[in-house]
């Protein structure tokens, strides 16, 4: 019933007609929400819908955030052609009585200043232009539950867009469903949409939203301490023709709580316009304990290169992020079945089992018999002396 209801919220925030993702000459607007977060989908080419399992799952496909047992938080910050700049904040919660995971997040698009001229070619002084966009999600699990399963996820968030004195906002949704099949295979389906939500209008003309569908899908490889994960994902943006997004991890670890990874990724969309070349991205990752840093780079031909690092950091489970209902009941069967230990019963069984000392009756003093001068015995015994 709670899926059918998660639907239909699905279906509520679908603005757009059974033409809208077939292609749309007209433009759209609020670009800044393509741009992407997170360091490590950069480093792999932005195939991160269906391996994203942390805050930053929550552009990518609020249904990650489900997979979560603890609090996450995450922050990336990027650098675009010289001028252009993105910052985005993450954080999200798994909540008990809720029986999934909430999370919040904050993106900010914004650029160097421009010179503000007038008709006359008389400087005004400087403007900037900068984008907004608050986000809100919730996702849960449904099905078998962890590692298998279905997860869901929807977002709703709040976009503004500001040049100069003009200023437009709105609302747009994003959702998506996860599919793991970790019993059978470790693999894992994906679908994910973004930025659902009616037009934006500055002055007279309204612009649609960079409305997008994604369908993609990993694979994670282990043979012994060896790991490779790939995700392949096809992007079908409202705008624009489709293109696909390829990605690679080499996971490593360098000790008890220290970890890396390389990866690398390719993206069709920029190959188009600016050449092969400019669609390979590349990057790194460092991990301690719970604290993670991540960089990536892409080269964009003669526009320049986008560099984009992040921060991350895994809270402690508290009494609050524990597991969803569920995997809790499972943990109390664990621990039912949990054999006792051992050496406590073998101990107790030895006590009961070691035979109990003889008691030794003290030797007394015999008493002697008499015998009467009938020669019957009184029962003691006539000594010589």
């Amino acid at each position: 019933m709670r899926t059918a209801r998660l639907a239909v919220l699905i279906l509520a925030a679908w603005p757009l007609g059974a033409d809208a993702f077939t292609g749309n000459p007209a433009g759209s607007a609020a670009q800044f929400l393509r741009l992407g977060v997170g360091a490590r989908a950069l480093g792999m080419g932005e195939a991160y819908g269906p391996i994203a399992d942390g805050a930053d799952a929550l552009y990518w496909n609020p249904a990650g955030l489900a997979r979560l047992n603890a609090p996450d938080a995450a922050y990336s910050h990027t650098e675009m052609l010289s001028f252009f700049h993105h910052d985005h904040m993450a954080y999200a919660h798994p909540v008990s009585f809720l029986g999934g995971t909430v999370g919040g997040a904050a993106t900010l698009f914004y650029q160097d200043s421009l010179d503000l001229v007038s008709n006359t070619n008389q400087n005004l002084g400087r403007y900037s232009v900068h984008s907004e966009a608050y986000s809100l999600a919730y996702a849960r699990s449904v099905g078998s539950g962890d590692p298998g399963g279905v997860g869901l996820g929807l977002a709703m968030k709040y976009v503004q867009e500001t040049i100069y004195d003009r200023r437009a906002g709105g609302l747009a949704f994003d959702g998506g469903a996860l599919f793991r099949f970790q019993e059978v295979e470790p693999m894992t389906f994906s679908f994910a949409f973004r930025n659902l939500g009616p037009a934006r209008r500055f002055i007279n003309q309204a612009e649609d939203l960079p409305a997008e569908m994604d369908f993609g899908a990993s694979y994670d490889l282990k043979r012994g301490d060896r790991r490779l994960l790939v995700a392949l994902e096809a992007a079908v943006p409202y705008y624009g023709a489709p293109f696909g997004k390829l990605g690679f991890e080499v996971p490593l670890k360098l000790g008890e709580e220290s970890r890396a990874a390389f990866r690398l990724g390719y993206k069709t969309l920029p190959a188009t316009d600016l050449g092969a070349l400019s669609g390979i991205t590349c990057g790194f990752g460092l991990g301690r304990g719970r604290a993670s840093f991540d960089f990536a780079f892409q080269p964009m031909a003669e526009l320049g290169e986008v560099y984009r690092f992040s921060l991350g950091y895994r809270f402690a489970r508290s009494e609050e992020s524990e597991p969803q209902p569920r995997y809790r009941e499972r943990a109390k069967e664990a621990e039912e079945v949990k054999p006792k230990p051992v050496y406590r019963e073998r101990v107790k069984e030895a006590e009961k089992a070691k035979p109990k000392p003889i008691k030794r009756e003290k030797p007394g003093r015999v008493k002697p018999r008499s015998i009467s001068p009938s020669g019957a015995s009184d029962g003691s015994v006539e000594t010589p002396w």
